[in-house]
């Protein structure tokens, strides 16, 4: 039986009020310099008056408010709701932990792996650096597992090889969460298996436009993610076999047709970069759609998190955008909610 969600859900509706509004995140697109940027974002309680106006002060000081917001929803679940939606937080932590495997790869600094992260209760800020500052993925995993997270240990395998391979260790990743969330979201309802499904979806959707072209068939095996509603392995073969992108483009959109994916693949994808924010536009869109159509269902809940991450992504393109001094129309555009 699904969680009684009626308090949270007015909570998280609560909640909902103090996000920014689409005029409000135009209106701090416009700003003329970082100062002037502090001082509107000060204003609106995001940041402190007497902190630096520097773009990674800012950004550190968004991401702060937003893991405050995020702890104030994870309070009021309580031991007895947090289990059902853990797939929310999970989320943020295969996010966060992904990111940061990618930055040790890379080799870029602590402070580049930090940016666009959201802490959880199991991953704070500090805890978020500690990662972030750790020279190899190798030793990112060794953390995970020496604070017990649930991600740790499927890792272990990928991270233990002489030279481990980024691609296994986030497909380790990706699995791990989707085997937690399809067995963790039923607990929540049918609104949060549906967006566990999406998220799925949306990964397998994510390989296929990245690898479909390498034509090997051992990789279909490897990256295929189980436990999406649309993309399933007969699907994701002929995603994979698929002899162009736009072949790839135009099979997600009519597999995706009636999902809450199928504005993202409807006219096709210009850039691979932009599919994370086209995604977030359409789950929140459908977030409203289903809060409309059952308002007790775990929707006002899944909206408010997933716009609170859509919120942290545009204040930090806001910030940089104003920091190099971009056209408040570029700035704009390139915002996930305006």
């Amino acid at each position: 039986m699904a969680k009684y969600l009626g308090d949270l859900n007015a909570r998280a509706r609560g909640l909902h009020t103090h996000l920014l509004s689409p005029s409000e995140l135009v209106r701090l697109a416009g700003a003329t310099s970082l100062p002037a940027l502090h001082r509107e974002l000060s204003s609106l309680g995001f940041v402190a008056s007497d902190s630096p106006a520097t773009a990674a002060s800012l950004e550190s000081s968004i991401r702060r408010h937003t893991a405050r917001q995020l702890r104030v929803l994870d309070r009021w679940c309580g031991d007895r709701r947090r289990l059902a939606l853990s797939v929310l937080f999970e989320d943020e932590d295969r996010r966060s932990i992904q990111r940061i495997l990618r930055g040790a790869e890379q080799g870029v600094s602590s402070e580049a792996r930090m940016a666009g992260l959201v802490p959880t209760a199991s991953l704070s800020e500090r805890a978020l650096f500690t990662l972030a500052s750790q020279p190899t993925p190798a030793d990112v995993v060794r953390m995970l597992l020496l604070w017990s997270h649930p991600f740790g240990p499927p890792l272990v395998e990928a991270a233990s090889r002489a030279y481990p391979s980024l691609f296994e260790l986030e497909i380790a990743l990706q699995r791990a969460f989707a085997r937690r969330a399809s067995t963790r979201a039923r607990e929540g309802g049918p609104q949060l298996v549906e967006y566990a499904e999406q998220v799925i979806d949306l990964m397998n959707a994510w390989s296929a436009l990245l690898h479909f072209a390498e034509r090997d068939p051992k990789l279909t095996e490897l990256t295929f993610v189980e436990g999406g509603q649309w993309i399933t392995r007969p699907v994701f073969d002929k995603l994979m076999g698929a002899s162009t992108r736009e072949d790839v483009e135009k099979e997600l959109g009519w597999v995706l047709r009636k999902s809450a994916l199928a504005p993202v693949f409807r006219d096709g994808v210009d850039e691979i970069a932009a599919l994370e924010s086209a995604a977030l536009r359409a789950q929140i869109a459908w977030q409203h759609r289903s809060m409309r159509i059952d308002p007790s269902s775990a929707a006002p809940v899944i909206g408010f998190v997933i716009e609170l991450r859509a919120q942290a992504l545009s204040l930090r393109r806001i910030i940089w955008g104003v920091a190099l001094r971009a056209p408040a129309a570029l700035i704009q555009g390139d915002m996930v909610l305006a």
